[in-house]
């Protein structure tokens, strides 16, 4: 497994006993009870409790759930590859060379996507809350990144 990253994609959102869940886990549903029953937790939860591995990285949209396993650090994020009012989000989140790229590409759905997600993977790599969302940067060197398009979803590593 040295060097290697496996990634596990799914949507069971079958109940998950609370026994079943991580001593983190348990805290989060003990702070917001409703977590139980979100689909997202749940499908995500999943993947982890029959995975049972230590290090894993997760990230889960509408129901659906990829983790992510490496020895190494890395980021995961996955989004859903739909349309939506995306030049709001950009002016909001993205740098000024980012939303150049973003505005001079003929894709914008992947386009945009691409970069969104490669940021949400950066944040959680380096322990970020939301609000550095324009700190960090689609086009930085010092980061290895590659895109996965599975169903109508994109997922980014970053590492």
């Amino acid at each position: 497994m040295k060097n290697q990253i496996y990634l596990y994609f799914g949507n069971k959102t079958d109940k998950i006993s609370f026994k079943n869940l991580d001593r983190r886990d348990k805290r989060r549903v003990k702070k917001s009870p409703n977590l139980i029953k979100n689909p997202s937790f749940l499908s995500s939860r999943w993947l982890k409790f029959k995975l049972k591995k230590r290090d894993i990285f997760i990230s889960h949209k509408s129901k659906f759930s990829v983790i992510g396993i490496s020895k190494k650090k890395i980021g995961i994020d996955m989004e859903e590859l739909k349309s939506r009012n995306f030049n709001s989000i950009v002016e909001f989140c993205f740098t000024q060379e980012e939303k150049n790229f973003f505005y001079d590409c003929d894709d914008k759905i992947l386009t945009f996507y691409k970069i969104f997600t490669t940021k949400e993977a950066i944040l959680k790599y380096k322990n970020l809350n939301f609000s550095d969302f324009k700190k960090v940067s689609y086009f930085d060197n010092d980061i290895y990144k590659f895109h996965i398009k599975k169903f109508n979803f994109l997922i980014t590593v970053v590492f």
